[in-house]
């Protein structure tokens, strides 16, 4: 891989012409493709032999020279399919589903003109069959309703990555580790959720954790832009949902993992999930573990203007950490009669990062001064933490159900560093502290309850209805000393013990309406109110705070035609400053560089329209979203007196977002699959914090392509970008960034195992750079993050039991408040 590197560097290209003349090639080439030949559907029915629809069926579209396959559908609601964007030539369908006859038509041809194909009826089989295993291909990024889904077992490159990875690659996603959050089309406050259950851990150690999740036990990642009114209002930018593989059916099944890769250093993983349903007991099983080597090299450079002489900061660290990540989850189902079920949710997450690295230190103080030093960094970082949640379903009728939901949570985070200075060159009385020692320990305990009630009084109509109650409690104890000459001295400045109490307490009323095929609405209102209280050794009440906030949404889809829809949407959500924002904290990235916490940060509430737009396979979204009080991860600020950096939460002024997303696949010839997407964002801010506060704007461009190309006997082929422009976290910078990824894929044992080899960031272009540059606040700074993305991967995955086990669904009501502790 360091050969990429070199070629990379020696032919000294942007960024931006590498990537933009390979995704630029694609979208020519399509162009090329349209031109030459018209697409066009194919539709029809399926019926059982007493002429009912037959749900659920696979139908599979086939070449009728050589019956391979060209695209597969299942059946909707009332039996129909339809293909898209079929190319013209002679076809066959082939039609099967569980307790039916499998069928195949005759061939037929298709045109330049839309084909509707006879009925397909199905028989029941007379005699017990072995179970036909008929899979849809499903394309890797794929559009609905009020989202947009990325299939990640359809995607070869993925193999090995973890998801974390998965989501720096998805659509409009952009992943900031050094500050731990996440933004959706250019706005922060986004939540995650597994399995439509919000994660409650703070921003950071939700990108831990998913940084050791194995992608191989990830079946889809769900991007919502506008969540309905039974979710918690937290969260501007919308809400990220993890699907985790689960099947259907009676049995048991499973899948086992391992992986094998190698960037800068080893890692090494494995994963199991195992499920099983019985008529009355379902269980599941999730764990994976990850073990990391891989390097970091982070270089910050920054200017300071002193008595008309700029002082020269440079800070170059090599980091060594070892990461050894464990994720376990385990959920049990029961179902006490016809109408309840009982469930309990038991997870766990263990963390442990250690690293050794070195921090070179070159300080140009004055036009004869000059300080060089070298920082040893001993740095431990362990999350642990444990949830269970039990649940009761019922059942009143078909159209009437009821839940309860009871949670505890409970977390610890240790951070023990030590800092150890040993002086090179210069001037000794310009020197600080010999050493610094850092402990740090955070136990949380969170409880919820949740009661929700829905009720549908007709095919048309069906309302919602909740309430629930969070208690939160935290203390943060941090312990920061200097070494002076041998001997060890409190720094006032750091230590310190706080508390935080937080409850909120919130209930929702929302509805959903169908007053024609063609037309949909729903719409829904949540109140939240929050008590607030914060405070340390040293001062009572660093936040003191209540409010009540109500948040409305509003969507309204109408189907135009058959494959053609349009959809509104409108909504208020809020994000509340994380514990980790607001308790006081340390973080050493050299004697003068700091991270830290900031009290007085307020809430930011946001309000956003969507207008969706999808005609055949060609899905359009424009999006504005006004929130005030935004909050800015990792802010840098410099102390004026001391000449000391420290990033840490401010809020802004305001941000403005206007945002636009273009989705489209198509299908080149029967063997090569193109899934394109197109993120464009326009923001405006301006900041509060700063003695004089500053106005800017900035265009972003977000562009993700997938090539998959099927060869024969079982094997296939897949070639993937993305490019992301200069894009905007508060006032800092971020230069443009993107990765080349291939990977080829075979099937194995029937189909049951896969066998993947994939290389990523193979032009070694997936690297950090930001720029902040304030000149009235004395800010000029640089900062360079290389996480040695450039990876060669290889995985393996197996398949047991039943392939078609139906999900074991376990419910919990504490997943939303998991993103804010700490």
């Amino acid at each position: 891989m360091s050969h990429f590197h070199h070629i990379l560097n020696s032919a000294n290209k942007p960024l931006e012409f590498i990537l933009l003349t390979i995704l630029g090639s694609c979208f020519i080439l399509l162009g090329l493709v349209f031109d030459a030949e018209a697409q066009v559907s194919v539709t029809g029915i399926v019926t059982d032999e007493l002429e009912n629809s037959v749900p659920a069926a696979n139908v599979l579209l086939l070449n009728s020279a050589d019956s391979t396959l060209v695209k597969g559908n299942i059946t909707n609601e009332t039996g129909h399919y339809e293909f898209q964007q079929i190319m013209p030539g002679s076809y066959l369908l082939s039609v099967s589903i569980i307790g039916y006859q499998p069928q195949i038509t005759e061939p037929f041809d298709v045109n330049n003109a839309p084909v509707l194909t006879d009925t397909i009826m199905l028989y029941t089989s007379l005699e017990e069959m072995d179970e036909i295993s008929v899979s849809a291909q499903r394309p890797f990024f794929e559009k609905k309703i009020d989202r947009l889904v990325v299939n990640v077992q359809q995607s070869i490159t993925s193999s090995g990555n973890s998801a974390l990875e998965l989501l720096e690659k998805s659509p409009g996603i952009q992943v900031n580790r050094q500050s731990g959050s996440i933004s959706m089309s250019g706005k922060a406050g986004v939540r995650v959720m597994i399995n439509d259950k919000i994660v409650r851990l703070p921003v950071d150690a939700v990108l831990q954790m998913l940084d050791g999740m194995s992608a191989a036990n990830i079946e889809q990642i769900e991007l919502i832009s506008t969540p309905p009114a039974r979710y918690e209002a937290e969260g501007n930018a919308g809400l990220i949902n993890i699907v985790m593989i689960e099947r259907q059916d009676l049995g048991s099944n499973g899948t086992i993992g391992t992986n094998l890769a190698y960037n800068a250093a080893e890692t090494l993983g494995g994963n199991l999930n195992y499920n099983y349903r019985g008529r009355k007991l379902a269980y599941f099983l999730n764990y994976s573990i990850n073990y990391d080597r891989t390097e970091q090299n982070i270089l910050n450079n920054r200017f300071l203007v002193q008595n008309s002489f700029t002082e020269q900061i440079r800070e170059d660290q090599k980091r060594e950490p070892t990461t050894n990540v464990q994720n376990a989850r385990m959920g049990l189902e029961y179902s006490i009669g016809s109408k309840t079920t009982a469930g309990v949710l038991v997870s766990g997450y263990r963390r442990h990062w250690d690293q050794q690295a070195l921090s070179n230190n070159f300080n140009n103080l004055g036009p004869d001064s000059t300080l060089i030093f070298d920082m040893g960094i001993r740095e431990r970082n362990i999350w642990r933490n444990g949830m269970i949640n039990a649940s009761i379903d019922h059942s009143f009728n078909e159209n009437q159900n009821l839940s309860f939901d009871f949670d505890y949570l409970h977390y610890i985070n240790e951070n023990p560093s030590v800092y150890q200075n040993e002086f090179i060159e210069g001037d000794r009385s310009l020197y600080q502290a010999g050493g610094i020692d850092v402990e740090k320990e955070t136990p949380i305990n969170i409880w919820v309850g949740r009661v929700d009630y829905t009720f549908q009084p007709s095919s048309t109509f069906s309302i919602e209805t909740g309430v629930k109650g969070t208690l939160s409690e935290f203390v943060n104890d941090v312990s920061v000393k200097n070494n002076f000459d041998g001997s060890w001295e409190i720094d006032d400045r750091f230590t310190s013990d706080a508390n935080l109490s937080e409850n909120i307490g919130a209930a929702y009323l929302s509805g959903s309406w169908k007053p024609s095929e063609q037309l949909q609405m729903n719409a829904g209102l949540r109140y939240e109110y929050t008590d607030s209280y914060l405070s340390s050794t040293d001062e009572k009440g660093l936040i003191d705070r209540e409010y009540g906030k109500f948040f409305p949404t509003v969507f309204i889809s109408k189907d135009l035609s058959d494959d053609n829809r349009i959809g509104f949407s409108y909504n208020r959500r809020i994000t509340r400053p994380t514990f980790n924002d607001m308790a006081p904290f340390v973080f050493f990235m050299s004697p003068r560089t700091f991270l830290s916490g900031t009290p007085s940060l307020q809430p930011a509430i946001s309000d956003g329209v969507t207008m969706d737009l999808q005609l055949r396979s060609l899905l359009i979204s424009l999006q504005y979203t006004h929130t005030k009080d935004e909050i800015g991860a990792f802010q840098p600020e410099v102390n004026s007196e001391s000449n000391e950096l420290t990033y840490t939460a401010k809020n802004l002024d305001y941000l403005r977002t206007y945002a636009a997303t273009l989705s489209y696949q198509v299908f080149p010839t029967s063997w090569w699959q193109v899934q394109s997407n197109l993120s464009g964002r326009y923001q405006l801010f301006q900041t509060a914090h700063l003695q004089n506060n500053i106005s800017d704007e900035i265009f972003g461009l977000n562009i993700n392509i997938t090539n998959t190309i099927t060869l024969p006997k079982e094997f296939a082929f897949e070639v993937s970008g993305y490019y992301n422009s200069k894009s905007v976290w508060g006032i800092m910078q971020f230069r443009p960034q993107g990765s080349l990824n291939i990977g080829v894929q075979k099937k194995v044992g029937d189909g049951r195992g896969t066998l993947r080899l994939s290389a990523n960031d193979i032009l070694y272009t997936d690297v950090w750079k930001v720029d902040s540059d304030v000149p009235s606040a004395n800010l000029d700074s640089s900062m360079r993050l290389d996480w040695h993305r450039q990876q060669i991967s290889l995985t393996f995955s197996w398949n047991f039991g039943n392939n078609s086990l139906r999900a074991v669904n376990v419910d919990s009501g504490s997943e939303e408040e998991q993103n804010r502790v700490n």
